[in-house]
């Protein structure tokens, strides 16, 4: 305890030593901001990338809060070939290109290493590597066909959300961090390796390993996840490849036995009991419950343009005039192929007695458990492409396209067989799309389903934003909406196990939502505004099983961001209030936020030091518990009942840059040992883990 006191004085007063001793140190200073270039903001001067390179030329920065609503702003053609690293996303459908910042950047690092720096507000298991999700209603996607790996959002890696990089320079990043001692270590490693063969071809490979022992019993997780991508880059042909493989294991402990031993330990006859020593549902000695998930991933996406060749003012060496090639449209070609598969297996004992008052549909005695399931998915999309800007008049881009997608299922049936279950369909629809242009940008797109199992699905969504001048800068005001009806994934309606079974005929869910953003650099704010109508929405009822709500729930939103600058003081903040009209079926907390307090200084010009400490915090509700066998949050049992939150995550930290190197030290859930009592649990009866020390580095090697 006095060990853990020490450490706390420290990171409360450092800062006010450090900054006393460096009076001779180079601090910023308001010069430095106005003799940079006008179109990075204040805070991007202000820190550098770990590349030690100019960041991207992007005047909107990401919002946290609905940013899957944003605008999709194109990069000319391909990429800036005065870069010497370009990075920048692709739509999903038709791999249109997006600017993208690196994550190189340092505010922020330790907490973009905690599964609660995935958003404004997680909930998860407690450990690294465990099943969560938002508590942010509009930060959630839509239910996938896989439902079973939505719980791993936060550490999926996607073709449209991975970055894709063009480089003049052979560029690598090794990344690791590191908490707790060696029976509850959390850790995780991560390699890139990328490098251009050509003005044109870019080739990498991309490794991230995690294994997270677990403050608690039974509650390790391990993740593989490997990478190969890939673009080529030319006037005629542009092509986008991601190949992913996917192994993720980890223990289910059921929660811990009493709440008390957290918040109220003094109520058991126990002396210096460890973390470890706390009895959870699910765990029994050497035995141990799994859910075990594999996928692979294979993603193509190919463009061929046809044009035209015109003149630039540009001569070369002979005095010749050099060719421009100009995209007028293009020939698109995409394929996506998913295979996954999920297992839950374990100790016959611990889960019999676990779900004694569940049905077991293969006789009362458990022999064994492995329950598992699997599918495939297959989508090809092939699209015809106008492009935008080839002519004075061509002052939008307009795509049409069609989509087929093929899936399969696989699960027992009655006879305890493995049984297929395919399903087919086919969407048309198309694009309207204007993204450059200084003052009106936006962006829409439409499908339909006309064949097949999603026939008469429909899914409209647009954006529109313009730029106004404003207090000497330019503020960006965006609105966005959306309409979906969408048929029930195949699990939603399906599912065979040995404690889950069953079989529905859900309706189409219908989705309206109608909402808006206000960018303003010049302050650094950041609001928004959203509302969402909810029609036949499905949910997990107390039981674990999916349940169709035949009314309409409403959902309302309202954020902002707002990051304040002093000298070397920063205060940054996120906050979002949401409303739910159906608590009892969809619980959000009312209010969600985050701050981070910290001094930001430079050492001998060199060492950029960030030191302060931030906080998570929502307000209390009902939160969803979690079911182990289908990995889904569910509604709390009637004779349950627990509220969780108005505890705030509050750790403590070092955050330093050092040319190509970010490091950190982190003291995570410093407020523990600072409020009583402490109620730091994630969801009902899942703490997140103890005060820790963590630290984290990660190096970029650039020639």
């Amino acid at each position: 305890m006095i060990q853990r006191n020490i450490i706390i004085l420290l990171f409360l007063f450092c800062p006010f030593v450090i900054l006393g001793q460096i009076e001779h140190s180079h601090l910023y200073e308001e010069e430095e901001v106005l003799s940079a270039p006008a179109k990075l903001d204040a805070e991007e001067i202000l820190e550098a990338d770990s590349l030690s390179l100019p960041q991207l030329d992007i005047q909107l920065p990401d919002s946290t809060i609905h940013s899957k609503y944003a605008a999709l702003p194109e990069m000319e053609n391909s990429v800036d070939t005065t870069r010497k690293i370009n990075y920048w996303n692709i739509t999903w459908r038709t791999g249109e290109i997006v600017p993208a910042r690196p994550d190189t950047f340092l505010t922020d690092y330790f907490n973009r290493t905690n599964v609660e720096g995935q958003s404004l507000s997680m909930a998860y298991l407690g450990n690294l590597g465990s099943p969560g999700e938002s508590r942010i209603f509009f930060d959630r996607a839509d239910r996938s066909h896989f439902m079973f790996e939505d719980v791993r959002a936060a550490y999926l890696r996607t073709p449209e959300n991975y970055p894709f990089i063009n480089t003049k320079i052979p560029h690598s990043n090794v990344s690791y961090q590191r908490g707790g001692g060696r029976l509850e270590r959390e850790e995780r490693f991560s390699a890139l390796l990328n490098s251009n063969f050509g003005r044109k071809l870019n080739v990498g490979v991309d490794l991230d390993y995690l294994y997270a022992r677990g403050f608690y019993q039974s509650q390790s997780a391990k993740h593989v996840d490997w990478i190969l991508f890939g673009n080529y880059l030319s006037d005629r042909h542009r092509v986008h490849i991601f190949l992913n493989t996917l192994n993720a294991t980890n223990a289910e402990n059921g929660g811990i036995e009493d709440d008390y031993y957290i918040s109220h330990p003094e109520k058991f006859d126990v002396q210096g009991i460890s973390t470890r020593d706390i009895p959870t549902l699910l765990s029994g000695g050497q035995n141990s419950v799994w859910n075990h998930q594999r996928g692979n991933r294979a993603y193509l996406n190919y463009h061929y343009n046809l044009g035209f060749e015109r003149e630039t003012a540009a001569v070369d060496s002979l005095g010749e005039p050099i060719m421009q090639f100009i995209p007028v449209s293009s020939i698109i070609y995409t394929s996506d192929y998913k295979n996954n598969q999920k297992k839950f297996y374990g100790s016959p004992s611990l889960i019999a007695e676990y779900y004694q008052d569940k049905t077991n549909y293969f006789g009362d005695e458990i022999a064994e458990v492995n329950d598992s399931t699997h599918c495939w998915t297959w989508n090809n999309t092939l699209a015809l492409s106008m492009r935008e800007g080839f002519s004075s008049w061509a002052k939008f881009a307009l795509t049409a396209f069609i989509t087929q997608d093929i899936r399969s299922f696989t699960m027992i049936d009655e006879t305890m067989q493995m049984k297929k279950h395919p399903q087919s369909s086919t969407y048309i629809g198309g694009e309207l799309a204007k993204r450059s242009g200084k003052f009106l940008r936006y962006h829409g797109q439409g499908s339909l389903g006309v064949l097949g199992d999603n026939l008469g699905d429909m899914h409209l969504s647009g954006t529109v934003e313009t730029r106004i001048p404003l207090w000497g800068d330019t503020a960006v005001i965006q609105a966005d909406a959306f309409l979906k009806n969408l048929a029930p994934t195949f699990y939603e309606n399906h599912y065979h196990s040995r404690f889950f079974w069953w079989d529905n005929d859900f309706s189409k869910v219908k989705k309206v939502y109608v909402g808006g953003k206000i960018t303003i650099p010049h302050t650094r704010t950041i609001l928004t505004l959203g509302v969402e109508n909810l029609t036949n929405f499905i949910y997990f009822d107390k039981n674990g099983l999916p349940k169709q709500d035949d009314g309409n729930i409403q959902v309302i939103a309202a954020g902002i961001e707002q990051n304040l600058q002093f000298k070397a003081i920063h205060w940054d903040n996120r906050l979002a209030y949401q409303l739910s009209s159906r608590q009892e079926i969809l619980p959000l907390p009312d209010l969600a936020a985050y701050s981070s307090f910290y001094f930001q200084f430079k050492i001998a010009k060199v060492l950029t030091v960030q030191m302060g400490a931030n906080a998570h915090y929502w307000t209390k509700y009902y939160a969803p518990s979690y079911e182990p066998a289908t990995q889904q949050f569910k509604l709390q049992a009637e004779d349950e009942k627990v509220k969780v939150g108005n505890f705030p995550i509050i750790s403590g930290f070092l955050n330093c840059h050092l040319k190509q190197t970010r490091f950190f030290l982190e003291y995570y859930n410093v407020g523990a040992m600072l409020i009583s009592p402490p109620e730091y649990f994630s969801l009902p009866h899942y703490p997140v883990n103890p005060p820790v020390l963590k630290i984290g580095l990660s190096v970029d090697f650039i020639n």
